[in-house]
C-alpha cells in the first residue's frame, strides 16, 4: 500500500492499529528501564527508592540533551537525503559522534562535582544523600552509551532503518533487567552492590544498545573545517527539542523541591507516580507518534477534514485507553504503591496523590495531543507554547500555590494544569480552523483543491499578497492538464532572484529566445499531481512560516512531504531536456548535473521598490516590507535545503543586475548562455 493509499484514504482506525503496535513495543521497552530499576531498588531499601526519584530529573535532562541533538542531526540528514545529497548527510552524521562525546564529557564533569550539592538541595537525610551521590555519579559519568546510542539511532532512522534501533533497545533493556537483581543483591557470584548495582545495570544496558547501533550508525568524521557550520545547524534544529524536553526536567525538579519541604516520603510518592505513569502512557505516546505522518500528509494534501477526523479519533482512542489508568489510580492506589514500597507513609501520601492525578488523565489526553497536532501541521510556535504553558507556566507555580494550603492540596496541581492546557489548545485549534489555508478547503466542500478547478480559481484570486508579503500569483495553476514539455538535450538554466528584480519575467524571455520550456508555477502543479499533495501548499512552503522558528516549520513532516515531491519533479524536468527553471533552490537540487547554468538575478533596492510599486500597487513602505519578508523567506528555505547562503556568488555561474530592464537583462543572459554552450561544444 502506497503512502497516498495509507495516509490519504485508509480508515483512520486501521492506520492507527497498523502503526501503533511497533511504537508501543519500543516505548514499553523504554518504560521497563525505569520500572525494573525501581522495583528492585524498592525491595533493597526505601532510601534508594527516594534517591531514584531525586535523580530522575537529571536522567531526563541527559535524555533531552542526547535525543534533542540526535533530532537535529536526524532532521538535517533527512533534508539532505531528500534532495539526494548523501555525501553531506554523512558529514552531519560524522559530526554527531565527536559532538556526542563532547556533550557526554561536559555533562559528566559537571555532574560529578555538582552531585553532592544537588543531593543536599533535595533532602536532609544523610542516607539518601549518600545514595543520590552514588547512583547519580554512576549514571551520569558513565552515560556515554546513552549519548552515542541516541545519535547513532537518529542517524539510522534518517536512513529509514527502524529495525536496528528497536533491536538495540530490546537488548539494552534485557541487559538492564537481567543485571539489576544480580548486582543489587549479589546473586550467582556477583558482588552485592546495592543501589550502585542498579546504576551499573542501567549504564550497561545503554552501552550494549550503543554497541549494536554503532556498526551501522557510525560515520567517519568529516574535515574539521565543516564542524562550526554543521554543529550550528544541528543545534539550530535540535535546541527547540532540547528546550522542550528540558522543560519536563525542571518542572519535575521543581515539584521535588516543593515536596521535599514536607518529607522525603512525599518525594518518593511523586517518583512512584512517574514510574507508573510511564507504563500507562505507552498507548497515548504511541498515538502521539502515529498521528503525526497522517495529519502532516493530509494537511499538505489539503484534506483538512481528514486532519480533523484523525485528531478526533486520536482523542477518543486516547481517552478510552486512559480511562483504564484513571480507574487504576482512583480505585487501587495502595496496591500500585505496594508493588514498589512497604513504607506506610509513602503509601498514605501516594494514596491521596494517585487519586488526584488519576482524574487528570482524561484532560491530559488533549493537553498532550494538541501540541503534536500543531507540530504535524507546521505550527511549531503553538506546539512549543502549549508545552511551555503546561510545564513552565502552570505546573510549578500552581504546585507552590496549592502546597501553601497543605500536602493534599498539592496534588490538585495536576487536574488544574491539564484542564487549563487543554482549553488553551482548544483555543489555538479554533484559530487554526480560521486560517485562510483551512477555510479555502472548507469553501471547496472539504475536497482536495488539487482536484477542484473552481477552487484553484479561488486560490489564484486570493494569492496576490499572502501573510509574508509575497506577491506571486498562482498563474498557470488553473490548467490541471499541465505536463512536461518536450525538449531536446542541451542546457538547463536555473534562476534564483531577489523579490522585485523581475527574475520570473526575465526567465520567460530567456526561454522564449532560446526556444526551450519555462517552468515556474508549472512545476508546482506537476509536483502536486505526482504526489497527491495540494499545489498551493507546495507553492507556499517557503513563505508560510513565521519568522520565529522557521527552521522547525520547514522541518515538519507536512513540509518535508512537499519538499521531496517538488525536488523529485525538478529532477524529472531536468532529465527531460533543456529548460529554464525559476526558484525552488533548483540550482542546488541539480548541483550534480553537468549541463546546468546557475544564475542569480539581483537589483538595487530602489529599483526593486519601484518595480513592486508599479506591478502590485504597493506604497513605498509596503513594498519595502514585502521585499524584506520575501527575500528572508527565500533565504531561509534555500539555507534549509542546501546548508549554504542564498545569493552567495560562489553558488552561481552568473550573477546579474537587472536594473537595466527585463529585455536587456534577458538578452545579456542569452548571449552568455549561447557562448557557454558553444564553448562546451568546442571542448
Amino acid at each position: 500500500m502506497g503512502q497516498t493509499d495509507l495516509f490519504g484514504t485508509e480508515k483512520i482506525s486501521k492506520i492507527l492499529l497498523k502503526l501503533a503496535p511497533p511504537v508501543m513495543l519500543a516505548q514499553l521497552i523504554q518504560a521497563l528501564y525505569n520500572i525494573i530499576d525501581s522495583l528492585f531498588v524498592g525491595r533493597y531499601s526505601d532510601s534508594g527508592l527516594t534517591a531514584l526519584s531525586i535523580i530522575y530529573p537529571l536522567q531526563l535532562l541527559m535524555i533531552a540533551l542526547a535525543v534533542g541533538t540526535g533530532v537535529g542531526i536526524n532532521t538535517v540528514m533527512a533534508a539532505k537525503l531528500g534532495v539526494g545529497n548523501e555525501k553531506e548527510a554523512d558529514e552531519y552524521a560524522g559530526v554527531g559522534t565527536p559532538l556526542a562525546g563532547f556533550m557526554w564529557l561536559l555533562f559528566a564533569v559537571i555532574c560529578w562535582f555538582a552531585m553532592p550539592f544537588y543531593a543536599k538541595m533535595s533532602t536532609n537525610s544523610e542516607v539518601i544523600i549518600h545514595d543520590v551521590i552514588v547512583y547519580g555519579r554512576i549514571v551520569c559519568v558513565f552515560s556515554f552509551g546513552l549519548f552515542l546510542e541516541s545519535i547513532w539511532t537518529k542517524v539510522l532512522q534518517s536512513c529509514g532503518d527502524m529495525k536496528t534501533p528497536m533491536t538495540a533497545q530490546i537488548i539494552g533493556a534485557i541487559t538492564n533487567i537481567v543485571l539489576d537483581p544480580l548486582l543489587i543483591f549479589g546473586m550467582f557470584g556477583f558482588p552485592k552492590m546495592g543501589i550502585a548495582g542498579a546504576a551499573v545495570a542501567t549504564v550497561s544496558g545503554q552501552i550494549m544498545a550503543a554497541l549494536i547501533v554503532m556498526k551501522k550508525g557510525f560515520r567517519k568524521s568529516p574535515h574539521r573545517q565543516v564542524y562550526p557550520h554543521h554543529i550550528a545547524k544541528i543545534f539550530q534544529l535540535g535546541i527547540p527539542n532540547i528546550l522542550m524536553q528540558s522543560a519536563y526536567t525542571f518542572y519535575i525538579l521543581g515539584l521535588n523541591l516543593i515536596l521535599a519541604t514536607f518529607s522525603d516520603q512525599a518525594v518518593t510518592a511523586l517518583g512512584l507516580y512517574y514510574k507508573w505513569q510511564t507504563f500507562f502512557f505507552i498507548p497515548l505516546g504511541a498515538m502521539q507518534t502515529c498521528i503525526v505522518p497522517v495529519i502532516s500528509y493530509n494537511y499538505a494534501a489539503r484534506n483538512i477534514e481528514r486532519c480533523k477526523k484523525t485528531l478526533s479519533a486520536s482523542i477518543v482512542f486516547g481517552m478510552s485507553l486512559m480511562a483504564l489508568g484513571t480507574l487504576c489510580f482512583v480505585c487501587i492506589p495502595s496496591q500500585m504503591l505496594r508493588v514498589f514500597t512497604s513504607d506506610e507513609l509513602v503509601i498514605a501520601i501516594g494514596r491521596v496523590g494517585f487519586r488526584f492525578v488519576g482524574i487528570s488523565f482524561l484532560p491530559m489526553v488533549t493537553s498532550l495531543i494538541f501540541p503534536v497536532f500543531f507540530q504535524a501541521v507546521g505550527s511549531s510556535l503553538k506546539s512549543s507554547l502549549l508545552t511551555v504553558i503546561r510545564t513552565v507556566v502552570l505546573f510549578v507555580p500552581l504546585a507552590y500555590l496549592f502546597s501553601r494550603f497543605g500536602l493534599n492540596w498539592f496534588w490538585l496541581t495536576y487536574p488544574v494544569t491539564e484542564v487549563i492546557t487543554s482549553l488553551t489548545g482548544a483555543y489555538f485549534y479554533r484559530q487554526f480552523l480560521n486560517k485562510d489555508y483551512v477555510r479555502k478547503t472548507e469553501a471547496s466542500g472539504g475536497k482536495n483543491i488539487t482536484d477542484v478547478t473552481a477552487a484553484t480559481h479561488i486560490s489564484a484570486a486570493t494569492a496576490g499578497a499572502d501573510s509574508t508579503g509575497s506577491h506571486d500569483n498562482i498563474d498557470n495553476l488553473d490548467n490541471p492538464d499541465i505536463a512536461l514539455k518536450p525538449s531536446k538535450p542541451g542546457v538547463i538554466i536555473t534562476i534564483a532572484r531577489e523579490h522585485g528584480s523581475s527574475g520570473k519575467q526575465i526567465g520567460k524571455c530567456v526561454a522564449n529566445a532560446l526556444g526551450i520550456p519555462f517552468y515556474y508555477k508549472e512545476m508546482i502543479t506537476l509536483a502536486a499531481k505526482e504526489s497527491g499533495l495540494n499545489r498551493e501548499f507546495i507553492s507556499d512552503i517557503h513563505k508560510n512560516s513565521p519568522d520565529i522558528m522557521r527552521d522547525l516549520y520547514l522541518s515538519s513532516n507536512a513540509v518535508q512531504y512537499a519538499i521531496k515531491a517538488q525536488d523529485a519533479i525538478i529532477r524529472e524536468i531536468a532529465e527531460n531536456g533543456s529548460c529554464v527553471i525559476v526558484g525552488r533552490a533548483a540550482d542546488y537540487i541539480l548541483k550534480d548535473y553537468d549541463n546546468v547554468v546557475r544564475i542569480f538575478i539581483h537589483a538595487p533596492q530602489d529599483y526593486r521598490i519601484q518595480r513592486v510599486m508599479d506591478v502590485y500597487g504597493d506604497t513605498p513602505k509596503e513594498a519595502r516590507v514585502n521585499i524584506e519578508r520575501s527575500d528572508k523567506a527565500r533565504a531561509s528555505y534555500y539555507e534549509h535545503i542546501s546548508g549554504t547562503h542564498w545569493g552567495d556568488a560562489r553558488n552561481y555561474e552568473l550573477t546579474v543586475d537587472s536594473s537595466d530592464g527585463v529585455e536587456k537583462t534577458a538578452q545579456f543572459i542569452v548571449r552568455y548562455i549561447t557562448g557557454h554552450t558553444q564553448t562546451d561544444s568546442a571542448v
